[in-house]
């Protein structure tokens, strides 16, 4: 799981950025199985994100944000940086790595 520095903090808000809609399901499942009061947007790929990134209200910006791995990931790293993210990371390869994941970013 690559990253740019993993803080150790209560996140409220979630950007999932991933082209499968079954895993963007799955990640809400498991997410709402550990807080049901963590708000999770998603976008498709990664003009979709910039996107919305863009037209958010700066105090909506999320806290995390995942990225599925074909993505030139250093480049949206940087963008959501840029954008105020406190966390960016790609996604797992595994659902026993997404779950752990989840689990150590929300638990």
């Amino acid at each position: 799981m690559a990253s740019i520095k993993i803080s150790k903090m209560k996140y409220t808000k979630v950007l999932l950025v991933d082209d499968d809609i079954d895993d963007r399901q799955i990640f809400e499942q498991i997410l709402q199985e550990i807080d049901t009061g963590i708000r999770m947007d998603s976008a498709g790929d990664g003009l979709e994100m910039i996107a919305w990134l863009d037209s958010c209200p700066d105090q909506d910006l999320p806290d995390l944000v995942i990225l599925y791995s074909t993505y030139q990931v250093k480049d949206f790293f940087r963008e959501c940086r840029e954008q105020g993210a406190l966390d960016v990371v790609s996604k797992p390869d595994t659902m026993q790595s997404y779950r752990e994941m989840i689990h150590h970013f929300f638990k």
